[in-house]
């Protein structure tokens, strides 16, 4: 083992200088008797957290090592879902960024300490010894599930390859999907079993974290078994679970989650039952609150040593300093909310029976009475935020024309049609082609306002594309002159209650919906009956009335209900679905979802997201802030303008292995459709 004895230098001095060439140590540095101490021990699980692949944000599908550590959030998976849109991506996103060695190089990091470290426990202690080997198996399991959820079977490696070894003896076959799923579920079962309640400080893992992340692992390894494909490679299945694993992940996961039971609960410090600002606040505050009682594991950020910059590159484009933009939710995700008039599709409803727009009061008036976590999680037309108001107007009716005039709908529903080719369009609209550089419309007051709203959307598809922005984890108390790059510090939730409630949920009804009525004593449909009014509740969403809503009848069509387009194979797993996007969107977790459910294929086949344009009526506007204009709007709900269709293929389901992997280490196996 003397050619390993200073893999803990490299760590420690690689974490530092955020360099990832690792591969050759320097001699002479630190040595084992220095490393297995308690300080030497602090310093080296802060360099394995430090490189744990969470998707967080500074994660991308398009920069950074690997897909991480980088301030570009510009492409991620989820402008494939549906949640999100942006002016600068137009079709499918692939998020493959070849994560692989960075992984393996964690998973030696772990090997290393969980092999040594047993022969310091005399000076060490016991304890010690048994407590930062469950964190390192944790830290393994989290980077396997990084590599299972990506490729499916990756070569397990559970010691310390020999630097001096002969290449052959380096080179390892994949093992099956399966195999790497038990392997997780092993190491999170010794965490769970070795570690205690309370984390030794903020940041670090314990046993409760390592039971609710089990309880993801298990969920998709269920799903996998159950909806997805298998691919054998000589004898091998590198893709895949045999289906009949499936119930017993189900029944890992919902243990798992019962078993934090009373250890978190859902955030509701200014939840109102009566109150939706109230409780639209309070979901808001839960992604930036630190003490939140939801938050299980969460990654911390300071100024200015470990800064983000999400804020500035995701905040509407008049309320930071630079970039902005970017965080554009689409029509398709707001339509998932109640509160709003809808038609028999589910879509949003803004015309009369002849066809004619309706025509509101003052551009808040459509959202009044919506679903308080909407407001939460998105910034309305008219919404205050940050001291200003989110400023959205497509275009601007002019002054001669009365919103006491009915205006048939501006293009056909489902036309991608540019609004200039409907002949009343030009001569009547005023527009812009970007939201800071407009001629202002002279009202007859003397009065000016803005063609187009500080926020968009323009004419030429900039602020946003959707008539919509993000709202989730911005920063409220900063300015927007002080929204800057490299300056956000506020925290990423990996793991929260809610998420633990809906994989719960999911895991109880895939049982009973399969044979499984009743585990450990619980009545499983109901069981999920209740997580789900949980959600619900704290969202001020409306609750399902009886179990008997979550059935295992068929699932809306799309295009016959809110919600159809999300696919399922029951309603109530179609119930489960939906609110599992309503509650986790934006977290980097609906992408995975859609993979394991096996639905990406299907749901996002040329597809063109849709868009909300509000537009003013000029006449009795009146002006009373830059960025809000009091008077009559019209919405009009559409194909969002770019004509852009993202299309899922089906290899997308797996990442390429590598190619550089592949050409050093023979035995690796490429995924199909590669």
């Amino acid at each position: 083992m003397k050619q390993l004895k200073y893999i803990a230098f490299m760590l420690l001095f690689g974490a530092v200088c955020a360099c990832n060439k690792l591969d050759i140590a320097p001699v002479n540095i630190v040595q084992d008797k220095d490393l297995f101490t308690d300080a030497g021990m602090q310093a080296y699980m802060a360099a394995l957290y430090s490189r744990m692949p969470i998707e967080d944000f500074k994660y991308s599908a398009g920069d950074g090592t690997e897909g991480f550590n980088t301030w570009n959030q510009i492409a991620l998976p989820m402008l494939n879902t549906g949640e999100n849109a942006n002016r600068n991506n137009g079709g499918f996103v692939n998020p493959a960024r070849g994560y692989w060695k960075s992984g393996y190089q964690v998973i030696r990091y772990s090997n290393y300490l969980i092999e040594n470290l047993p022969a310091y426990a005399a000076s060490l202690t016991q304890p010690k010894v048994d407590k930062w080997i469950a964190e390192a198996r944790f830290i393994r399991a989290f980077t396997y599930f990084a590599l299972v959820k990506r490729y499916g079977g990756v070569p397990i490696t559970s010691q310390v390859q020999a630097l001096n070894a002969n290449v052959e003896e380096l080179q390892i076959p994949r093992n099956s999907e399966q195999e790497v799923y038990d392997f997780i579920l092993a190491d999170l079962d010794y965490a769970i079993t070795n570690m205690n309640e309370a984390s030794e400080q903020k940041g670090r893992v314990n046993k409760n974290i390592a039971a609710a992340f089990k309880s993801r692992v298990a969920l998709f390894a269920g799903s996998k078994a159950r909806y997805g494909t298998q691919y054998v490679v000589d004898g091998v299945m590198l893709n895949g679970i045999p289906a009949a694993k499936a119930n017993d992940y189900f029944k890992l996961s919902f243990q798992a989650a019962k078993m934090i039971e009373g250890k978190y609960s859902l955030y509701k410090k200014t939840w109102s039952p009566t109150d939706k600002i109230a409780s639209a606040n309070n979901y808001a505050a839960l992604f930036l609150d630190t003490e939140s009682p939801e938050t299980i594991f969460s990654k911390g950020y300071s100024f200015v040593e470990n800064v983000h910059s999400f804020d500035a590159v995701y905040s509407p484009p008049h309320m930071t300093s630079t970039y902005g933009d970017r965080f554009n939710p689409t029509l398709d995700y707001v339509e998932l909310f109640d509160g709003l008039p809808k038609n028999s599709r589910g879509e949003i409803q803004t015309t009369k029976p002849d066809g004619t727009y309706i025509v509101y009061d003052y551009v808040e008036q459509l959202f009044e009475n919506c679903e308080p976590r909407l407001r939460g999680t998105v910034l309305l037309p008219g919404q205050a935020f940050k001291g200003l108001r989110t400023d959205l107007r497509r275009g601007t009716f002019i002054e001669s024309i009365d919103p006491a005039t009915p205006i048939q709908k501006l293009v056909p529903e489902g036309s991608t049609a540019a609004y200039s080719s409907n002949p009343f369009y030009n001569p009547n609209v005023k527009q812009a082609g970007t939201w800071n550089s407009q001629v202002p419309i002279v009202l007859s007051t003397g009065q000016s306002i803005n063609p187009t709203g500080l926020d968009g959307p323009t004419s030429s598809n900039n602020a946003t594309v959707t008539g919509f922005h993000g709202r989730k984890y911005l920063n409220p108390n900063v300015s927007a002159a002080l929204t800057k790059l490299h300056e956000s510090t506020q925290s990423w939730i990996e793991i929260r209650y809610a998420e633990v409630l809906l994989n719960r949920a999911e895991a109880a009804l895939e049982l009973a919906q399969h044979g499984v009525n009743n585990l450990d004593g619980v009545d499983l449909q109901n069981d999920a009956f209740v997580q789900i009014n949980a959600i619900r509740e704290r969202a001020g969403a409306v609750l399902l009335t009886d179990q008997g809503e979550l059935s295992a009848g068929a699932a809306l069509a799309p295009g016959t209900g809110v919600g159809s387009y999300v696919l399922a194979p029951t309603r109530g797993l179609q119930l489960v679905r939906i609110e599992r996007r309503k509650e986790l969107a934006f977290e980097h977790k609906l992408w995975w979802d859609m993979l394991r459910w096996r639905t990406a294929d299907l749901e996002v086949n040329s597809r063109i997201w849709r868009k909300l344009n509000p537009f003013l009526f000029a006449k009795g506007s009146v002006p009373e802030a830059p960025d809000y204009v009091k008077g009559k709007y019209i919405f009009d709900a559409r194909l969002e303008e770019r004509n852009s269709r993202f299309t899922v293929a089906t290899k997308y389901y797996y990442e390429a292995i590598p190619g550089a992997e592949i050409a050093a280490n023979p035995k690796l196996k490429q995924n199909e459709q590669y």
